[in-house]
């Protein structure tokens, strides 16, 4: 059975660091993992600068704040999800971390869809759309 996971720009320069001759990533994960190797660090550049989220705008604009909640209902299925804005603008789901609305909203079902659309802000009762529309109306006046 193959599982897939999805690893951020360090976390895969990471592995093709601890790489040894033709390896694949996976190979290094199982050595690394389940054969209990040291990783090498040594030489590797890390990203030490935190990675902003796609909302980080919304939040340093003051439309959306850390901890607020969004929610997606999907009637039909009788299935109401909901994440979390995080520092950064990111978005915490049960699911992981995600940088994104739509690849968060997208775990959460099981289906491509449009976060940004489908995602609601709970304080406000706006989807992302409409408050990254009124960003976009706000420095448009500046």
């Amino acid at each position: 059975m193959n599982h897939q996971i999805s690893v951020d720009d360090d976390v895969y320069q990471a592995l093709v660091h601890n790489r040894r001759g033709f390896e694949q990533p996976n190979d290094v994960l199982r050595r690394l993992l389940l054969d209990g190797e040291k990783p090498s660090v040594e030489g590797l550049v890390m990203d030490v600068i935190p990675r902003r989220g796609r909302l980080s705008a919304l939040v340093d604009a003051g439309l959306v704040a850390v901890g607020d909640q969004l929610r997606h209902e999907r009637v039909r299925k009788g299935q109401v999800v909901v994440a979390e804005i995080v520092e950064g603008g990111s978005i915490r789901t049960a699911n992981g971390l995600y940088s994104a609305p739509s690849p968060a909203l997208k775990d959460l079902v099981g289906t491509d869809i449009d976060g940004w659309h489908n995602w609601i802000h709970v304080p406000s009762g706006r989807t992302l759309r409409e408050l990254r529309s009124e960003l976009a109306l706000q420095e448009s006046q500046k």
